[in-house]
């Protein structure tokens, strides 16, 4: 988690962390091997804070949907990992792709949400805190028994 605490700035502004290049590679050779182009600076844009010792992806296409992509990532190191979730769809000359991120925390919810400050409380719902930053990202918190789990999702377009 310490290395991708920036993942709100990767989600929500035009500021960009070092990532690994070769896993950024990677993940746009994953969806050309499934026959999906025209969305490689939105498959880039979505990994390319993925660093760490270890990369996966899981890509599914649609035959027939030809321009929807889900790919399923994970990176990091053991104890600092990521997973996401990315659906991008090709239409014409535009990509919008949908982005979840999810990382684990050692810091109580509170205490999470207090080293975000671009976001503002929403509600709670069940066991979760909804949080939302202008421009529409949005962080969802849920308390987990020795910390917190931070969910952030947002839609783009490429």
């Amino acid at each position: 988690m310490k290395k991708y605490v920036g993942i709100l700035f990767a989600l929500t502004s035009t500021a960009t962390l070092a990532g690994d290049p070769s896993y950024v590679d990677f993940a746009v050779k994953q969806a050309h091997d499934m026959g999906f182009t025209g969305c490689d600076r939105a498959i880039a844009r979505h990994h390319e804070i993925a660093g760490g010792d270890e990369f996966r992806v899981n890509v599914t296409s649609y035959k027939s949907i030809p321009g929807l992509l889900t790919m399923v990532s994970t990176w990091g190191s053991k104890g600092d990992s990521v997973f996401s979730k990315a659906t991008f769809l090709n239409q014409g000359q535009k990509c919008f792709y949908d982005t979840t991120i999810m990382l684990t925390t050692s810091k109580s919810c509170l205490a999470y949400a207090q080293s975000m400050p671009a976001f503002k409380y929403v509600a709670e719902n069940g066991d979760y805190i909804w949080m939302k930053k202008e421009g529409g990202s949005n962080l969802l918190l849920k308390p987990v028994e020795n910390g917190c789990v931070a969910t952030f999702t947002v839609d783009q377009e490429a």
